[in-house]
């Protein structure tokens, strides 16, 4: 397919709807009234603050895509200055055409501006095509975010904590080696336990 005219520009308090659309997997459980609230919540931010940009990709009058950045650090711990990619995405029909390289391109620029080395992309674990793209790009995997609810994780750390022999409550500040070495023979246990069959 051929290169389209694409266009690149903010986003505006009407682009939520179609944000809506291609975003959906990416924002929070909820209401559809709820998320085009912090759709509109985010474009206000973006247009408020100089490290942020929510663009959009036009062609013609119609958008086709659209990527939020941010200009931050790396992360809490490591304070190198970094642009945070967010959700860089191509409605369907216009996929393949080059829409997805000046995206990515208008998040570097952002990066260039401000003088930031660095540029992260977060991707969908399950957008191969996706991957495969930023992959393209000379992104190679940093980290892998896992996520879950709070109570999934608390109920498995409870089953986690019966398998220790004792149970040792840490002081905020403390870390006892003893109680980390128990936790990690009591995982070997658990794993050997579910092999074994």
């Amino acid at each position: 397919m051929s290169k389209v005219p694409v266009t690149m520009r903010e986003a505006r308090a009407d682009d939520a709807l179609f944000l809506l659309g291609i975003w959906q997997d990416a924002l929070r459980m909820a209401d559809t009234q709820t998320q085009l609230g912090d759709l509109e919540t985010i474009i206000r931010d973006a247009d408020a603050s100089p490290d942020q940009r929510l663009l959009v990709a036009e062609c013609g009058s119609e958008p086709v895509g659209a990527v939020f950045v941010r200009a931050t650090t790396f992360g809490p711990l490591n304070l190198e200055p970094t642009v945070q990619i967010f959700a860089p995405h191509v409605v369907p029909s216009f996929r393949r055409r080059g829409v997805g390289r000046m995206l990515m391109d208008s998040a570097v620029v952002f990066a260039e501006e401000r003088g930031v080395r660095t540029v992260a992309a977060a991707g969908s674990s399950g957008g191969r095509d996706g991957n495969r793209f930023l992959a393209r790009l000379g992104l190679g995997a940093q980290a892998v975010m896992r996520v879950a609810p709070t109570a999934v994780v608390r109920s498995r750390l409870n089953v986690l904590g019966r398998a220790l022999p004792h149970r040792t409550r840490l002081q905020r500040g403390q870390m006892q080696s003893s109680t980390v070495s128990e936790l990690l023979a009591a995982r070997r246990s658990q794993r050997r336990s579910h092999t074994v069959a």
